[in-house]
Protein backbone atom coordinates (compact mmCIF):
# COMPACT_ATOMS: atom_id res chain seq x y z
CA UNK A 1 0.00 0.00 0.00
CA UNK A 2 1.06 3.57 -0.70
CA UNK A 3 -0.86 6.78 -0.05
CA UNK A 4 -1.96 9.04 -2.86
CA UNK A 5 -1.43 12.77 -3.27
CA UNK A 6 -4.97 13.41 -2.07
CA UNK A 7 -4.22 11.63 1.20
CA UNK A 8 -1.04 13.64 1.62
CA UNK A 9 -3.00 16.85 1.08
CA UNK A 10 -5.67 15.84 3.58
CA UNK A 11 -3.05 14.78 6.12
CA UNK A 12 -1.32 18.15 5.70
CA UNK A 13 -4.61 19.97 6.35
CA UNK A 14 -5.24 17.86 9.46
CA UNK A 15 -1.76 18.70 10.76
CA UNK A 16 -2.39 22.38 10.04
CA UNK A 17 -5.69 22.15 11.91
CA UNK A 18 -3.94 20.54 14.87
CA UNK A 19 -1.34 23.33 14.98
CA UNK A 20 -4.08 25.98 14.88
CA UNK A 21 -5.90 24.17 17.72
CA UNK A 22 -2.76 24.13 19.85
CA UNK A 23 -2.27 27.86 19.33
CA UNK A 24 -5.90 28.82 19.86
CA UNK A 25 -6.69 26.44 22.72
CA UNK A 26 -10.18 25.23 23.48
CA UNK A 27 -12.55 24.45 21.77
CA UNK A 28 -10.42 23.80 18.66
CA UNK A 29 -7.54 22.11 20.47
CA UNK A 30 -8.75 18.54 19.91
CA UNK A 31 -10.91 19.11 16.89
CA UNK A 32 -8.26 17.65 14.47
CA UNK A 33 -8.96 14.15 15.84
CA UNK A 34 -12.33 13.97 14.07
CA UNK A 35 -11.08 14.50 10.50
CA UNK A 36 -8.12 12.23 11.25
CA UNK A 37 -10.46 9.47 12.43
CA UNK A 38 -12.66 10.02 9.38
CA UNK A 39 -9.65 9.75 7.04
CA UNK A 40 -8.51 6.51 8.65
CA UNK A 41 -12.04 5.13 8.49
CA UNK A 42 -12.33 5.97 4.80
CA UNK A 43 -8.98 4.30 4.08
CA UNK A 44 -10.11 1.14 5.89
CA UNK A 45 -13.45 1.20 4.06
CA UNK A 46 -11.63 1.70 0.77
CA UNK A 47 -9.58 -1.41 1.44
CA UNK A 48 -12.64 -3.36 2.51
CA UNK A 49 -14.52 -2.40 -0.67
CA UNK A 50 -11.57 -3.17 -2.90
CA UNK A 51 -12.66 -6.06 -5.07
CA UNK A 52 -10.91 -8.01 -7.77
CA UNK A 53 -12.78 -6.31 -10.61
CA UNK A 54 -9.72 -6.19 -12.87
CA UNK A 55 -8.96 -9.19 -15.04
CA UNK A 56 -5.46 -9.32 -16.53
CA UNK A 57 -4.35 -11.84 -19.13
CA UNK A 58 -0.87 -12.10 -20.60
CA UNK A 59 -0.44 -13.93 -23.89
CA UNK A 60 2.97 -15.05 -25.13
CA UNK A 61 4.08 -17.83 -27.54
CA UNK A 62 5.02 -21.07 -25.75
CA UNK A 63 8.33 -21.34 -27.64
CA UNK A 64 10.75 -18.44 -28.09
CA UNK A 65 13.87 -18.15 -30.23
CA UNK A 66 17.06 -17.25 -28.39
CA UNK A 67 18.08 -13.62 -28.90
CA UNK A 68 15.10 -12.74 -31.12
CA UNK A 69 12.59 -10.17 -29.90
CA UNK A 70 8.96 -11.23 -29.68
CA UNK A 71 5.82 -9.33 -28.81
CA UNK A 72 3.39 -10.36 -26.12
CA UNK A 73 0.17 -8.70 -25.02
CA UNK A 74 -1.46 -7.71 -21.74
CA UNK A 75 -5.24 -7.61 -21.94
CA UNK A 76 -7.09 -5.87 -19.12
CA UNK A 77 -10.84 -5.99 -18.51
CA UNK A 78 -12.70 -3.81 -16.01
CA UNK A 79 -15.75 -5.65 -14.72
CA UNK A 80 -16.77 -2.86 -12.34
CA UNK A 81 -19.53 -0.40 -13.03
CA UNK A 82 -17.21 2.58 -12.55
CA UNK A 83 -13.89 3.68 -13.98
CA UNK A 84 -10.72 2.22 -12.54
CA UNK A 85 -7.25 3.73 -12.39
CA UNK A 86 -4.27 1.46 -11.83
CA UNK A 87 -0.60 0.89 -12.73
CA UNK A 88 1.29 -2.23 -13.76
CA UNK A 89 4.97 -3.16 -13.82
CA UNK A 90 6.56 -6.39 -15.07
CA UNK A 91 9.31 -8.22 -13.21
CA UNK A 92 11.01 -10.44 -15.78
CA UNK A 93 13.23 -13.40 -14.84
CA UNK A 94 16.95 -13.46 -15.60
CA UNK A 95 16.37 -15.31 -18.90
CA UNK A 96 14.32 -12.46 -20.38
CA UNK A 97 15.14 -8.83 -21.16
CA UNK A 98 12.27 -6.44 -21.78
CA UNK A 99 10.63 -3.13 -21.03
CA UNK A 100 9.66 -3.08 -17.37
CA UNK A 101 8.69 0.57 -17.17
CA UNK A 102 5.62 1.62 -15.21
CA UNK A 103 2.41 1.43 -17.25
CA UNK A 104 -0.56 3.65 -16.30
CA UNK A 105 -4.08 2.51 -17.15
CA UNK A 106 -7.49 4.19 -16.97
CA UNK A 107 -10.45 1.97 -17.84
CA UNK A 108 -14.05 2.98 -17.99
CA UNK A 109 -16.90 0.82 -16.78
CA UNK A 110 -16.81 -2.63 -18.43
CA UNK A 111 -14.02 -1.51 -20.76
CA UNK A 112 -11.27 -3.73 -22.15
CA UNK A 113 -7.82 -2.56 -23.23
CA UNK A 114 -4.80 -4.34 -24.66
CA UNK A 115 -1.16 -3.33 -25.02
CA UNK A 116 1.82 -4.90 -26.78
CA UNK A 117 5.23 -5.32 -25.17
CA UNK A 118 8.52 -6.63 -26.54
CA UNK A 119 10.80 -9.11 -24.80
CA UNK A 120 14.07 -10.77 -25.81
CA UNK A 121 15.02 -14.22 -24.44
CA UNK A 122 18.69 -14.40 -23.49
CA UNK A 123 19.15 -17.90 -22.00
CA UNK A 124 18.20 -21.37 -23.16
CA UNK A 125 15.81 -23.64 -21.34
CA UNK A 126 12.48 -23.33 -19.60
CA UNK A 127 11.39 -20.09 -18.00
CA UNK A 128 8.30 -18.08 -17.10
CA UNK A 129 7.14 -14.57 -17.92
CA UNK A 130 7.76 -13.50 -14.33
CA UNK A 131 5.53 -11.55 -11.98
CA UNK A 132 3.25 -8.66 -12.79
CA UNK A 133 2.77 -6.06 -10.05
CA UNK A 134 -0.54 -4.20 -10.05
CA UNK A 135 -1.14 -1.01 -8.08
CA UNK A 136 -4.81 0.03 -8.01
CA UNK A 137 -6.20 3.34 -6.79
CA UNK A 138 -8.97 2.92 -4.23
CA UNK A 139 -12.57 4.04 -4.72
CA UNK A 140 -12.02 7.29 -2.78
CA UNK A 141 -8.62 7.96 -4.33
CA UNK A 142 -6.86 7.79 -0.96
CA UNK A 143 -4.45 4.87 -1.37
CA UNK A 144 -2.77 2.71 -4.00
CA UNK A 145 -3.29 -0.95 -3.17
CA UNK A 146 -0.65 -3.36 -4.51
CA UNK A 147 -0.90 -7.01 -5.45
CA UNK A 148 1.29 -9.42 -7.38
CA UNK A 149 0.09 -11.67 -10.18
CA UNK A 150 1.95 -14.93 -10.78
CA UNK A 151 0.10 -16.64 -13.60
CA UNK A 152 2.89 -19.20 -14.19
CA UNK A 153 3.09 -18.73 -17.95
CA UNK A 154 5.64 -21.36 -18.99
CA UNK A 155 7.84 -20.84 -22.04
CA UNK A 156 10.72 -22.68 -23.62
CA UNK A 157 13.67 -20.86 -25.16
CA UNK A 158 15.35 -22.70 -28.03
CA UNK A 159 18.21 -21.85 -30.41
CA UNK A 160 17.18 -19.54 -33.24
CA UNK A 161 16.03 -21.01 -36.52
CA UNK A 162 16.70 -20.06 -40.11
CA UNK A 163 13.02 -19.48 -40.89
CA UNK A 164 13.09 -15.72 -40.42
CA UNK A 165 16.59 -15.32 -41.83
CA UNK A 166 16.34 -13.45 -45.14
CA UNK A 167 18.98 -12.61 -47.75
CA UNK A 168 20.09 -16.22 -48.19
CA UNK A 169 20.57 -18.05 -51.46
CA UNK A 170 17.67 -20.37 -52.10
CA UNK A 171 15.59 -18.95 -49.26
CA UNK A 172 12.61 -16.69 -49.62
CA UNK A 173 11.36 -14.08 -47.20
CA UNK A 174 8.73 -14.80 -44.57
CA UNK A 175 10.42 -18.08 -43.74
CA UNK A 176 9.39 -20.10 -46.80
CA UNK A 177 11.94 -22.40 -48.34
CA UNK A 178 12.73 -21.81 -51.98
CA UNK A 179 14.94 -23.82 -54.27
CA UNK A 180 17.57 -24.79 -51.73
CA UNK A 181 16.42 -28.33 -51.00
CA UNK A 182 18.50 -31.23 -49.85
CA UNK A 183 19.84 -32.99 -52.92
CA UNK A 184 19.84 -36.74 -52.60
CA UNK A 185 20.55 -37.87 -56.16
CA UNK A 186 24.27 -37.08 -55.91
CA UNK A 187 24.39 -35.58 -59.43
CA UNK A 188 23.62 -32.19 -60.98
CA UNK A 189 22.39 -31.40 -64.50
CA UNK A 190 25.17 -29.73 -66.51
CA UNK A 191 23.99 -29.21 -70.14
CA UNK A 192 22.49 -30.73 -73.31
CA UNK A 193 24.41 -31.87 -76.40
CA UNK A 194 23.90 -33.96 -79.56
CA UNK A 195 24.02 -37.69 -79.21
CA UNK A 196 27.44 -39.21 -79.91
CA UNK A 197 28.44 -42.79 -80.30
CA UNK A 198 29.13 -44.24 -76.89
CA UNK A 199 26.63 -42.06 -74.99
CA UNK A 200 24.24 -43.97 -72.75
CA UNK A 201 20.77 -44.39 -74.17
CA UNK A 202 19.40 -43.62 -70.68
CA UNK A 203 20.78 -40.08 -70.93
CA UNK A 204 18.71 -39.21 -74.02
CA UNK A 205 16.33 -36.31 -73.37
CA UNK A 206 13.31 -37.30 -75.45
CA UNK A 207 11.54 -33.95 -75.11
CA UNK A 208 14.59 -32.05 -76.33
CA UNK A 209 15.01 -34.63 -79.11
CA UNK A 210 11.43 -34.04 -80.29
CA UNK A 211 11.89 -30.27 -80.23
CA UNK A 212 15.17 -30.22 -82.17
CA UNK A 213 14.53 -33.15 -84.48
CA UNK A 214 17.76 -34.94 -83.56
CA UNK A 215 18.91 -37.05 -80.59
CA UNK A 216 19.93 -34.93 -77.57
CA UNK A 217 21.51 -36.23 -74.40
CA UNK A 218 21.79 -34.79 -70.93
CA UNK A 219 25.16 -34.40 -69.25
CA UNK A 220 25.50 -34.53 -65.50
CA UNK A 221 28.30 -33.94 -63.07
CA UNK A 222 28.63 -35.61 -59.72
CA UNK A 223 27.65 -33.31 -56.88
CA UNK A 224 30.39 -32.56 -54.37
CA UNK A 225 29.03 -32.73 -50.83
CA UNK A 226 30.90 -30.89 -48.10
CA UNK A 227 31.72 -32.00 -44.60
CA UNK A 228 31.57 -29.25 -41.97
CA UNK A 229 32.75 -29.27 -38.37
CA UNK A 230 31.59 -26.48 -36.04
CA UNK A 231 33.65 -26.07 -32.87
CA UNK A 232 32.13 -23.99 -30.05
CA UNK A 233 34.28 -22.59 -27.27
CA UNK A 234 32.51 -23.08 -23.92
CA UNK A 235 35.42 -21.72 -21.88
CA UNK A 236 35.57 -18.64 -19.68
CA UNK A 237 35.78 -16.22 -22.59
CA UNK A 238 32.31 -17.31 -23.73
CA UNK A 239 30.85 -15.67 -20.63
CA UNK A 240 31.61 -12.18 -21.95
CA UNK A 241 28.40 -10.23 -22.50
CA UNK A 242 27.44 -8.80 -25.87
CA UNK A 243 24.05 -7.22 -26.56
CA UNK A 244 22.18 -8.73 -23.56
CA UNK A 245 23.58 -12.25 -24.13
CA UNK A 246 26.85 -13.95 -23.37
CA UNK A 247 28.97 -14.99 -26.33
CA UNK A 248 28.22 -18.67 -25.91
CA UNK A 249 24.56 -18.03 -26.71
CA UNK A 250 25.52 -16.01 -29.79
CA UNK A 251 27.71 -18.93 -30.90
CA UNK A 252 24.77 -21.29 -30.33
CA UNK A 253 22.54 -19.25 -32.63
CA UNK A 254 25.20 -19.17 -35.34
CA UNK A 255 25.69 -22.94 -35.14
CA UNK A 256 21.94 -23.59 -35.25
CA UNK A 257 21.41 -21.47 -38.37
CA UNK A 258 24.47 -22.86 -40.12
CA UNK A 259 23.31 -26.42 -39.42
CA UNK A 260 19.92 -25.79 -40.99
CA UNK A 261 21.35 -24.07 -44.03
CA UNK A 262 23.94 -26.82 -44.59
CA UNK A 263 21.23 -29.47 -44.39
CA UNK A 264 19.30 -27.69 -47.15
CA UNK A 265 22.40 -27.95 -49.35
CA UNK A 266 22.72 -31.67 -48.67
CA UNK A 267 26.03 -31.24 -46.82
CA UNK A 268 27.09 -33.20 -43.75
CA UNK A 269 27.81 -31.41 -40.51
CA UNK A 270 29.06 -32.21 -37.03
CA UNK A 271 29.22 -30.03 -33.92
CA UNK A 272 31.77 -30.20 -31.12
CA UNK A 273 31.72 -28.14 -27.91
CA UNK A 274 34.91 -27.86 -25.90
CA UNK A 275 36.50 -26.31 -22.84
CA UNK A 276 39.79 -27.86 -21.70
CA UNK A 277 38.48 -31.13 -23.10
CA UNK A 278 35.56 -32.02 -25.34
CA UNK A 279 32.28 -31.26 -23.59
CA UNK A 280 29.83 -32.72 -26.10
CA UNK A 281 29.71 -33.64 -29.77
CA UNK A 282 27.53 -35.04 -32.52
CA UNK A 283 28.59 -37.44 -35.28
CA UNK A 284 29.04 -36.30 -38.86
CA UNK A 285 25.61 -36.58 -40.46
CA UNK A 286 23.28 -34.86 -42.92
CA UNK A 287 19.60 -34.08 -43.30
CA UNK A 288 17.12 -33.25 -40.59
CA UNK A 289 18.53 -35.91 -38.28
CA UNK A 290 21.72 -33.89 -37.97
CA UNK A 291 19.70 -30.71 -37.38
CA UNK A 292 17.79 -32.30 -34.52
CA UNK A 293 20.90 -33.82 -32.96
CA UNK A 294 22.86 -30.57 -33.07
CA UNK A 295 19.96 -28.50 -31.72
CA UNK A 296 19.67 -30.91 -28.79
CA UNK A 297 23.40 -30.54 -28.15
CA UNK A 298 23.19 -26.74 -28.33
CA UNK A 299 20.35 -26.69 -25.81
CA UNK A 300 22.58 -28.44 -23.26
CA UNK A 301 25.61 -26.15 -23.46
CA UNK A 302 26.80 -23.98 -20.58
CA UNK A 303 29.93 -21.95 -19.83
CA UNK A 304 32.74 -23.74 -17.96
CA UNK A 305 35.06 -22.09 -15.45
CA UNK A 306 38.18 -22.90 -17.42
CA UNK A 307 39.88 -21.71 -20.58
CA UNK A 308 39.02 -23.46 -23.81
CA UNK A 309 41.71 -25.65 -25.39
CA UNK A 310 41.25 -25.46 -29.15
CA UNK A 311 44.19 -27.77 -29.81
CA UNK A 312 42.54 -30.74 -28.06
CA UNK A 313 39.37 -30.08 -30.03
CA UNK A 314 41.33 -29.89 -33.30
CA UNK A 315 42.92 -33.28 -32.65
CA UNK A 316 39.48 -34.83 -32.30
CA UNK A 317 38.13 -33.06 -35.39
CA UNK A 318 41.07 -34.34 -37.41
CA UNK A 319 39.87 -37.87 -36.73
CA UNK A 320 36.27 -36.90 -37.45
CA UNK A 321 36.76 -35.45 -40.96
CA UNK A 322 37.43 -38.19 -43.50
CA UNK A 323 38.19 -35.82 -46.38
CA UNK A 324 38.84 -32.15 -47.00
CA UNK A 325 36.17 -30.11 -45.26
CA UNK A 326 35.32 -26.82 -43.61
CA UNK A 327 36.20 -26.29 -39.93
CA UNK A 328 34.66 -23.31 -38.14
CA UNK A 329 35.87 -22.19 -34.71
CA UNK A 330 33.48 -19.96 -32.73
CA UNK A 331 35.72 -18.44 -30.11
CA UNK A 332 37.42 -15.33 -28.76
CA UNK A 333 40.76 -14.27 -30.29
CA UNK A 334 42.27 -12.46 -27.31
CA UNK A 335 42.97 -15.11 -24.67
CA UNK A 336 46.42 -15.05 -23.03
CA UNK A 337 46.86 -18.84 -22.86
CA UNK A 338 44.22 -20.16 -25.25
CA UNK A 339 45.28 -17.93 -28.17
CA UNK A 340 48.51 -19.90 -28.69
CA UNK A 341 46.56 -23.18 -28.66
CA UNK A 342 44.13 -21.70 -31.19
CA UNK A 343 47.02 -20.84 -33.53
CA UNK A 344 48.45 -24.35 -33.16
CA UNK A 345 45.01 -25.84 -33.87
CA UNK A 346 44.75 -23.73 -37.00
CA UNK A 347 48.15 -24.88 -38.24
CA UNK A 348 47.24 -28.51 -37.57
CA UNK A 349 44.00 -28.41 -39.54
CA UNK A 350 44.78 -25.93 -42.32
CA UNK A 351 47.20 -28.33 -44.03
CA UNK A 352 44.22 -30.36 -45.25
CA UNK A 353 41.04 -28.45 -44.41
CA UNK A 354 39.66 -24.95 -44.87
CA UNK A 355 39.64 -23.37 -41.41
CA UNK A 356 37.64 -20.32 -40.37
CA UNK A 357 37.90 -18.65 -36.98
CA UNK A 358 34.89 -16.44 -36.20
CA UNK A 359 34.54 -14.08 -33.27
CA UNK A 360 32.29 -11.31 -31.99
CA UNK A 361 33.24 -7.65 -32.35
CA UNK A 362 32.39 -5.06 -29.71
CA UNK A 363 31.92 -1.61 -31.30
CA UNK A 364 31.50 -0.06 -27.85
CA UNK A 365 35.15 -0.79 -27.09
CA UNK A 366 36.33 1.43 -29.93
CA UNK A 367 33.88 4.14 -28.85
CA UNK A 368 35.42 4.15 -25.36
CA UNK A 369 38.81 5.00 -26.85
CA UNK A 370 37.39 8.09 -28.54
CA UNK A 371 35.92 9.54 -25.36
CA UNK A 372 37.82 12.05 -23.28
CA UNK A 373 38.91 10.90 -19.86
CA UNK A 374 36.78 12.14 -16.95
CA UNK A 375 37.70 9.92 -14.02
CA UNK A 376 41.14 8.97 -12.76
CA UNK A 377 40.62 5.33 -13.85
CA UNK A 378 39.98 6.26 -17.50
CA UNK A 379 43.66 6.22 -18.62
CA UNK A 380 44.06 2.72 -17.18
CA UNK A 381 40.85 1.58 -18.88
CA UNK A 382 42.06 2.87 -22.24
CA UNK A 383 45.39 1.13 -21.73
CA UNK A 384 43.56 -2.15 -21.01
CA UNK A 385 41.44 -1.68 -24.15
CA UNK A 386 44.53 -1.04 -26.27
CA UNK A 387 46.16 -4.20 -24.90
CA UNK A 388 43.00 -6.18 -25.63
CA UNK A 389 42.84 -4.92 -29.22
CA UNK A 390 46.56 -5.50 -29.71
CA UNK A 391 46.20 -9.11 -28.50
CA UNK A 392 43.30 -9.74 -30.89
CA UNK A 393 45.18 -8.29 -33.84
CA UNK A 394 48.30 -10.30 -33.03
CA UNK A 395 46.31 -13.54 -32.89
CA UNK A 396 44.55 -12.63 -36.12
CA UNK A 397 47.85 -12.13 -37.97
CA UNK A 398 49.26 -15.38 -36.62
CA UNK A 399 46.20 -17.30 -37.75
CA UNK A 400 46.20 -15.71 -41.19
CA UNK A 401 49.89 -16.45 -41.52
CA UNK A 402 49.06 -20.13 -40.95
CA UNK A 403 46.51 -20.16 -43.76
CA UNK A 404 43.51 -19.75 -41.46
CA UNK A 405 40.68 -17.39 -42.44
CA UNK A 406 39.51 -15.02 -39.70
CA UNK A 407 36.24 -13.13 -39.65
CA UNK A 408 34.65 -10.91 -37.03
CA UNK A 409 31.38 -9.03 -36.84
CA UNK A 410 28.91 -7.69 -34.33
CA UNK A 411 26.75 -10.23 -32.56
CA UNK A 412 23.80 -9.40 -34.83
CA UNK A 413 25.79 -9.86 -38.06
CA UNK A 414 28.14 -12.73 -37.26
CA UNK A 415 25.73 -15.38 -38.56
CA UNK A 416 25.39 -13.59 -41.90
CA UNK A 417 29.14 -13.26 -42.22
CA UNK A 418 29.73 -16.97 -41.61
CA UNK A 419 26.92 -18.10 -43.91
CA UNK A 420 28.24 -15.84 -46.67
CA UNK A 421 31.73 -17.37 -46.27
CA UNK A 422 30.24 -20.87 -46.38
CA UNK A 423 28.29 -20.14 -49.57
CA UNK A 424 31.31 -18.63 -51.30
CA UNK A 425 33.72 -21.43 -50.36
CA UNK A 426 31.42 -24.44 -50.50
CA UNK A 427 32.00 -25.62 -54.07
CA UNK A 428 35.71 -24.85 -53.97
CA UNK A 429 36.31 -26.85 -50.80
CA UNK A 430 34.09 -29.80 -51.74
CA UNK A 431 35.69 -30.16 -55.20
CA UNK A 432 39.24 -30.14 -53.85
Amino acid sequence: MSISRLTLLLAGLIILLAIIGIWSGEPLQGFWRWPAALLITLMAWERFRLTDNIELHRQVPPTLALGESVDYSIQVCNRAGSKVRFETQSDYPAAIVGDNSLQRWLLGAHETQSRQFSITPTRLGGTSLGSLYVKQLGAFGLCWWTRRIDDDIAMRIEPARLNNFVDLSGMQQLGSRGSAQARSSGVEFLDLSEYRRGDSLRSIDWKATARRGKPMVRHFEREHLLEIAVLIDCGLSSRLQSEHMDRLHHYINVAAKLTEFASYQGDRIACLAYAQQTVDKTPMAGGMNSVRAIRQLLSRLTVFNENGNALNAALEVKQLLKRRGLVIFLTELEQPEAALQLVQAGKLLSTKHQVLVATVDEPAIGDDLKQNGVYWQDPYRKFAILEYLRGRELTRKRLQGSGVAVTSATAQNLDRRILAYYRNKRDTIAAA
